[in-house]
């Protein structure tokens, strides 16, 4: 009995506790991507338009941007078992509630809860993981992060099964047997450690004042978009008054804190600022173009819900390729390649989306049909992805690598407030087009613009170990 109680603690405890840290984050990366694929029935059964749709993806990005840079704190403070019950039961609450949202505020406001439930997950069960195999720390986490990749891929084809068999409601539902599961089991394998709660200040009010300036300026752009009568000016006005005046108060704010949420003194910096502005112009691009392609696939090319969503497929295997590839070749290549090599890729393959006739297709003498022609270019948005996206995050801490994890954070949160304003851009765009093919092809040239403004930036940023530097 004794042997058997020591063998479950020290050889099933620590992989059980994996599965279920990888099973939450599983959870988290399928609804991430799911949502995207249900965009088209939210406007119809909600009677609502493509701005409103549209703000249930860039909210969601907006509260994990706010609360995931306070999560490692958190963590540390008040426990990662207490931080990662809390999230979860957030997270799963508010899974039930989106499922059963009646109108399309009500789900905005769930998808904003959903978001700050799911902002823990990562560097919570990242810490959770690494705590118990502290023999084997870096190969656990590499394969904890890869689930996010699966996720991917699973997330929009699961998505399009339930959608076209079922209801959008039920990508919702489908996390709470799951959360409810996690929910009992959880506490039972994580021990709860000694309180180690010290008096380390969390920068609340810079989370809150940047969730609301950026909120605000979300408001005043979609206010703009809906209507340009002057009766509306005065509030959108006001709302665009408010988000300056809370970037403002943020900015002052940050640099008065003693534990900042943003370091303003790093922007002094100017390649460390060009660095973040790139990851801000790479969010927009991506997340402006990614975000839309089902919706884009069964409005404009009349494809089933299940093609397109697996059409998103073949951008996560086009990702894994490349960047495995990229990240292997970086010593030899350097940085600034790379970079360069994976923004105009994916910049031509937006210029290969926003093609609606498929002229350029036509013109090479291929006559494939629509879902294969769609499937080439979202290929080509995933091989850019996978090219850029290794290159720029190592490119980003050699400007400070004994600050690995705040401008890790830092890119992540650029990166993330760059694709809530895109898909906001690319909402507005559509919303004012007069037709939905002539509004598509406007979305996915500003964000082959957004990522094109990205090269110059490239050239402020470290060449990489092959020269040095």
């Amino acid at each position: 009995m004794g042997w058997a109680s020591e063998a479950e603690r020290f050889l099933v405890r620590p992989y059980l506790i994996f599965a279920a840290a990888g099973l939450s984050l599983f959870m988290v990366s399928i609804d991430g991507t799911a949502v995207a694929v249900a965009l088209p029935y939210f406007i119809r059964d909600f009677d609502t338009n493509v701005v409103w749709a549209g703000w249930t993806l860039s909210v969601y990005l907006i509260a994990v941007t706010c609360v995931m840079p306070l999560m490692g704190t958190l963590s540390d403070t008040f426990g990662r078992k207490r931080l990662y019950i809390a999230s979860l039961l957030l997270f799963t609450l508010s899974s039930g509630a989106c499922g059963l949202a009646p109108n399309i505020a009500t789900l905005v406001v769930c998808r904003f809860l959903q978001g700050l439930g799911a902002a823990s997950f990562l560097p919570t069960a990242a810490g959770i993981v690494s705590d118990h195999f502290p023999k084997s720390r870096n190969r656990a986490i590499g394969l904890f992060s890869s689930i996010f990749s699966i996720g991917a891929i699973v997330g929009p084809n699961l998505a399009g099964w339930i959608v076209a068999h079922y209801s959008w409601r039920y990508i919702f539902y489908i996390n709470l047997p799951i959360g409810l599961g996690l929910l009992l089991l959880v506490p039972l394998l994580l021990e709860t450690p000694p309180s180690t709660a010290t008096a380390t200040r969390i920068d609340v009010t810079g989370a809150a004042l940047f969730c609301g300036a950026t909120l605000l300026l979300m408001v005043s752009l979609n206010r703009l978009a809906e209507s340009l009568a002057p009766a509306t000016w005065p509030l959108t006005g006001l709302a665009f008054a408010l988000s300056l005046g809370g970037l403002a108060l943020f900015l002052r704010h940050e640099r008065a804190v003693a534990n900042p949420l943003l370091d303003v003194a790093l922007f002094r910096s100017r390649p460390f600022f060009a660095a973040n502005l790139y990851n801000l112009l790479l969010g927009a691009g991506i997340f402006g173009i990614v975000s839309f392609i089902p919706l884009y696939a069964t409005v404009v090319h009349d494809l089933s819900t299940l093609l397109s969503s697996m059409i998103l497929t073949s951008r996560s295997l086009g990702v894994i390729c490349t960047s495995t590839v990229t990240s292997f070749c970086l010593t030899r290549w350097g940085y600034r390649g790379p970079m360069l090599w994976g923004v105009g890729t994916l910049a031509a393959g937006t210029l290969l989306l926003g093609d609606v006739h498929f002229l350029v297709a036509r013109a090479l003498g291929i006559h494939a049909r629509p879902t294969e022609l769609l499937a080439a270019g979202v290929v080509v948005l995933g091989l850019g992805a996978g090219i850029a996206s290794p290159a720029s995050n190592n490119a980003c801490i050699d400007l400070m690598p004994s600050h690995v994890a705040t401008i890790t954070g830092l890119r992540g949160m650029f990166r993330l407030v760059g694709g809530a304003l895109g898909i906001s851009l690319g909402t507005i765009i559509l919303h004012v087009s007069d037709a939905p093919a002539a509004g598509f092809r406007n979305a996915f040239v500003m964000a082959g613009l957004l990522l094109l403004l990205a090269v110059p930036l490239v050239f402020f940023l470290p060449r990489g170990k092959r020269s040095g530097g």
